[in-house]
């Protein structure tokens, strides 16, 4: 009986120091094992909530390693379906619950107001904390409470708190956001987790996540064809830009240049009739004389420029007698020449009509008495 109860005593004992000795879980089989052995459970014992105990204590440095090691492995257990990125997020949760919420255990009693701004997020945070599976890794972020303006708001408190190096608390910042980017974009299978650790474990609050980190090959593709698209698109908008312009100019010159030309021209003759500067040139107009015996029937008739002129025709005198008995020429006309209408005499206003000298026919034998026949 003694031997039964000093039995059951020491296998309470053994299994009481067992559960103190428990390190943070990992996939069975990971090559992590070894950063995070013991690894049947993670419990209280193996967190710290401070940034520098992180540094400078042992149970910080091992959380650090552990989870460091998780978060770039892309081990995964077939059976169970567990993967090592997922563990590593459990204890990142883990961590902050018992920091932030004390849940399921209080690890730390620090002042701050950061609790209270982060209480709208106490739900999500806690849901199935204490049963993780290959089934429910995820399943608390479809929950209400955890929503991205508590997340902002949460993270930005203990953001502020790198004021005071003794109570800074950004890691737990950075361990709510990497909890809310694998909540909206999952690290697909076989993957590292996309934020490296050393940024997680950085006094220096990481950005939101508004955009996946990681992208399958056709995603890059598509993302480099849409790149070369929007590139693209500007530089065809300002050719076809210059075509417009262009066609534009060529079409505005060629209506200046019609419109001139119209205006050069003379209007119609019908518009014009009375006008008497179509028909009468400058020349005419100076030389009214001239013109009219240039233009008059005498030179453009067929019969007075060919025919022969009589002997004793139009430009010669008449016979006179006076009471002497002297016969005498009077009334003699200047004779013009007849002109011969041709393009460069006819029409040329310098050309003027010069009188021809006059020759008198020889006296009339016998003082002008005409001899009578025999």
């Amino acid at each position: 009986m003694d031997f039964a109860l000093r039995s059951v005593a020491g296998w309470a004992v053994f299994a009481l120091l067992g559960q103190l000795s428990l390190g943070l879980r990992t996939t069975p089989g990971s090559p992590c094992e070894n950063r995070c052995r013991p690894s049947n459970n993670t419990t209280a014992a193996e967190i710290v909530c401070q940034d520098y105990e992180y540094n400078t204590t042992d149970v910080g440095r091992k959380f650090e390693d552990c989870v460091e090691c998780q978060l770039q492995s892309t081990f995964e257990d077939d059976i169970s379906g567990q993967s090592d990125v997922e563990w590593g997020l459990y204890n990142l949760r883990y961590a902050f619950s018992s920091c932030v919420y004390g849940f399921p255990e209080q690890v730390a009693n620090i002042s701050n107001p950061c609790p209270v701004a982060c209480g709208g997020l106490e739900t999500s945070l806690e849901y199935e904390l204490e049963d993780p599976s290959g089934l429910n890794f995820e399943t608390w972020c479809g929950t209400a409470s955890f929503a991205d303006n508590e997340i902002t708001e949460c993270g930005a408190c203990y953001n502020l708190t790198a004021e005071r190096a003794d109570t800074s608390q950004v890691y737990m910042a950075n361990f709510l956001e990497s909890l809310r980017y694998n909540c909206h974009f999952k690290t697909p299978t076989e993957e590292e987790f996309p934020i490296t650790p050393s940024r997680i474990f950085s006094e220096s609050l990481l950005p939101s996540s508004t955009s996946n980190l990681i992208s399958s090959s056709d995603d890059s593709d598509s993302g480099t064809d849409n790149l070369a698209l929007i590139i693209a698109m500007p530089i065809l908008g300002f050719v076809i830009l210059l075509c417009l312009l262009a066609l534009g100019c060529f079409f505005f010159i060629r209506s200046r240049r019609k419109k001139a030309r119209r205006l050069r021209q003379p209007g119609h003759l019908h518009a014009r009739w009375n006008d008497t500067s179509i028909s009468t040139p400058q020349w005419a107009m100076e030389y009214p004389a001239q013109a009219q015996g240039m233009y008059s029937p005498a030179i453009y008739s067929p019969q007075a420029v060919y025919s022969p002129q009589p002997e004793y025709g139009p430009g010669f005198g008449f016979g006179f007698v006076d009471t002497d008995g002297r016969g005498s020429e009077i009334g003699y006309s200047k004779v013009h020449e007849p002109v011969i209408a041709s393009p460069s005499t006819a029409y040329s206003p310098e050309e003027k009509i010069m009188p021809q000298p006059y020759f008198p026919p020889p006296p009339l034998p016998n003082n002008g008495k005409m001899k009578q026949p025999e």
